[in-house]
């Protein structure tokens, strides 16, 4: 009747342990050729620092050692230097003393120049202190100026010559220089120093390619001694570590690789292996993966990794097959693959064992719910009895029955529970049904109270209903007259608004009445003024009438006087003419002045009359503006006391609307209320027929079990 669960389940446990382990291996294989990779990776980079330490080592003494070189070779330059000045100054001495002219003083250390060397064909020259050439081995150059000769590099040192010798009072310059009767250029230390006593540069130099040279073969060397390094260095088992230069050229060739080897093709780019290192190596990274061709034609995976060493422009790489690598990893997935193989067998019987003796407990009670799903009950009781007395289930239900329930697992409680199920169900069969009947019973009386009470709830929702028409009418009516409220209150918060404004302008007009009132006193102050002047213009104009008629009456006088003189009075004679016409003129003048003075007076006296009135009426204006001011203030307080009680009554208002409007709510929520009680109602009746159709097919069901009664 039932399939065996403990082989379903052992078939499935297997083909989980199997795919576990095969991923298990699939995820230790990958990780392992990571983890490979990886410590390979640090191991070339370990052994690659350690290689550019040894080349740090020995670029800082090739460092050291041509600086010391450089150093001496300058120290020995300058010596020279200041022994052939002080030749110079013992023909300067001589001629300062009288026993040769300066011409032949002169002449001495030119010949001295052209003539003297030292070291390794090194020699003195003269320029003046515009670099005029007055001494030089090479008698070519003699005459010629310098300043803007260059060197096989280019540079242009005559600026730096002057610039040491005359004004820093001696220095070294770097030059790339032929030598006396020579072509080739060569890196030379030159050593020029001003002689002021006759306006001279004095310089020397010397000849560095044989420290160079040196370097070199120091350089060589330590070739030398990294190839012999490197060949005691094994990356895995045939990995090695080599080295080439910014040129490409490989100074120290892997151990084992052939003459080409700096001709070897990366096939993945298609370029040399050198050229792709360097790139690699300029962009400051680590690694490159890449496949070359080997002699027999096969083409081969290999690894490097790579560092610059910028001093000396060499790069440190190393090589190793990727097959070597893996092969670790290919050894040690093998060997876990068949530990794990063993394991898996031994894992599946062991999981057989156990799974078959947790199922047998699960089989039993599997019975008996399958004997409860038919409602046999009885039958149920008796499997249940006959896996006990097999031993299944005796340690639980004895363990249930003596409390003893400490080390129960899932099992045990499904067992438990199967047995407390039986017993459970078997009563409460029995008890349904004898409750069946009482339930019917009951049901028929609640369907009779449920109509009566179903007929009252109609006759209070009607009335519900009516009373709420009222309070939504009465709400209606308490919000409009809060807006007419608000409306009011607004209109009296504006009109005092207004108000306020007015009485602030009447202030300003009162001000500005204020203003015009003292300004038509000033006008007609200098009115006042003015028509005193013209007053005392019309005395000063009667005081010019009467002089010009005093002139008339004196120049009738003269006349007569110079007609009783005769000839000789004929000149006065002449000058009271003009001055009678004068004192007429001045008569008519006057009259006129005096017309226009007369008018001006009159038009003054006017004036100060019109003022005056003006003045009355302005101060009548201020005197009504303030009246006028009072009277609008009285307003704004009457107003600004009327809008707090029109705030007072908008708040009532709304106190009063809010409040009918919560009544209209409720109003409502209980006429909806009692319609749902209504609903309810009607919903009941109908619940409760149901449940007496559930009665009746609940004994009909219930009838169905055979069940053990006490």
């Amino acid at each position: 009747m039932f399939r065996s669960i403990s082989t379903r389940i052992s078939y499935i446990v297997a083909a989980v342990v199997v795919a576990s382990t095969l991923a298990t291996l699939v995820f230790t294989s990958t990780t392992l050729e990571e983890d490979m990779i990886a410590s390979q990776g640090r191991t070339a980079r370990n052994t690659i620092r350690m290689g550019m330490l040894y080349l740090q080592e020995g670029h800082q003494a090739l460092s050291r050692y041509r600086k010391h070189a450089f150093s001496d070779r300058k120290q020995a330059i300058k010596d020279a230097m200041d022994i052939f000045i002080s030749q110079i100054d013992g023909f300067y001495e001589l001629y300062k003393s009288g026993q040769i002219t300066e011409k032949e003083a002169k002449e001495a250390a030119y010949r001295l120049a052209r003539n003297t060397r030292y070291f390794n064909n090194d020699y003195f020259f003269i320029y003046t202190d515009k670099l005029d050439s007055l001494a030089h081995p090479t008698r070519s150059l003699e005459g010629r100026n310098l300043s803007k000769v260059q060197d096989s590099n280019g540079y242009a040192f005559g600026p730096d010559m002057i610039r040491k010798a005359v004004r820093e009072g001696g220095g070294y310059l770097q030059l790339v220089w032929p030598r006396l009767s020579e072509t080739d250029s060569n890196p030379k230390i030159v050593y020029v120093k001003g002689y002021s006593k006759w306006h001279w540069i004095i310089g020397t130099g010397a000849y560095v390619d044989d420290i160079e040279a040196s370097v070199e073969r120091q350089k060589h060397d330590l070739v030398k001694e990294m190839r012999k390094g490197f060949s005691q260095i094994r990356l895995a088992d045939t990995g090695r570590l080599f080295i080439f230069n910014n040129e490409k050229q490989v100074l120290v060739s892997p151990l084992g690789s052939g003459a080409d080897f700096d001709k070897t093709i990366n096939l993945n780019t298609g370029n040399t292996l050198i050229h792709d290192l360097k790139d690699v190596g300029k962009l400051g990274e680590w690694r490159l993966d890449y496949k070359v061709r080997r002699q027999d034609g096969e083409i081969v995976e290999r690894q490097s990794y790579v560092r610059f060493f910028a001093p000396l422009g060499w790069y440190v790489a190393s090589t190793v097959p990727m097959d070597e690598i893996y092969a670790p990893v290919e050894d040690l997935i093998m060997k876990q693959g068949a530990i794990s193989f063993i394991i898996l067998l031994m894992t599946i019987g062991v999981i057989y064992y156990v799974i078959r003796r947790v199922c047998l407990p699960i089989r039993s009670v599997s019975k008996v719910a399958y004997h409860v799903s038919k409602g046999d009950l009885r039958e149920a009781r008796k499997v249940f009895a006959m896996a006990t007395d097999k031993g299944h289930l005796k340690r639980v239900v004895d363990s249930f029955e003596t409390g003893r329930e400490k080390r129960f697992d899932e099992v045990d409680y499904l067992v438990k529970s199967i047995h407390t199920m039986l017993q459970t169900l078997n009563s409460l069969v029995s008890q349904v049904q004898k409750s069946g009947d009482q339930v019917t019973g009951s049901a028929l009386k609640l369907g009779t109270a449920i109509n009566q009470l179903e007929a009252a709830v109609e006759n209070q929702a009607a009335a519900t209903q009516e009373l709420g028409s009222s309070s939504r009418e009465i709400s209606a009516t308490s919000q409009e007259l809060a807006r007419t409220m608000n409306e009011s209150t607004s209109v009296a918060v504006s009109t005092g608004d207004l108000a306020t404004q007015g009485v602030r302008d009447l202030s300003e007009m009162g001000r500005a009445m204020d203003a015009m009132r003292d300004a038509s006193g000033g006008i007609f102050s200098k009115l006042s003024v003015i028509n005193s002047k013209a007053a005392n213009i019309s005395s000063v104009v009667t005081s010019i009438s009467k002089i010009s008629e005093q002139i008339n009456l004196l120049s009738l006088n003269a006349a007569i006087e110079a007609e009783k003189a005769g000839e000789f009075g004929q000149g006065f004679s002449v000058v009271a003419r003009e001055i009678r016409k004068l004192a007429d003129q001045t008569a008519m003048s006057t009259l006129d002045i005096e017309k226009i003075v007369a008018e001006m007076l009159s038009a003054v006296s006017a004036g100060v009359m019109e003022m005056d009135k003006f003045r009355k009426q302005v101060e009548n204006g201020v005197n009504n503006v303030a009246l006028l001011g009072d009277g609008i203030s009285g307003v704004v307080n009457q107003v600004q006391t009327l809008t707090p009680r029109f705030e007072s009554v908008n708040e009532g208002m709304q106190n009063q609307s809010e409040g009918a409007a919560q009544i209209s709510k409720a109003m409502l929520q209980l006429s909806e209320t009692s319609v749902q009680t209504k609903d309810a109602l009607s919903e009941f009746v109908s619940i409760t027929e149901q449940l007496a159709n559930s009665v009746a097919l609940l004994e009909e069901e219930v009838a169905v079990f055979q069940v053990e009664h006490d």
